[in-house]
């Protein structure tokens, strides 16, 4: 098994409503010959075929066809200078 930098890709998610939400993918999991992307989910990696409502991967520019947005939380705040942005409780 090996881990793979997977910056630039979402997981894609559906709602009941029919609306859709991204996640961000931390890494790449390769086992045998598949590949399976995994995201973060209250402090542990996960599989995300595994989690409910998946539907698909996608890129944060869009160029998958979707017309979702992508949420992206922000690690650290982006102006120079910046210090990280405190956990929420």
């Amino acid at each position: 098994m090996s881990l793979l930098e997977a910056h630039g890709y979402d997981a894609v998610f559906g709602t009941p409503e029919g609306d859709t939400y991204r996640i961000p993918l931390v890494c790449w999991r390769e086992e045998g010959g598949h590949m399976y992307g995994m995201v973060l989910v209250k402090g542990h990696l996960r599989r995300v075929e595994q989690l409910p409502n998946f539907l698909r991967y996608g890129t944060q520019d869009g160029s998958d066809g979707s017309s979702a947005p992508s949420f992206d939380v922000p690690a650290a705040d982006r102006r120079p200078g910046g210090t990280r942005t405190p956990a929420l409780r």
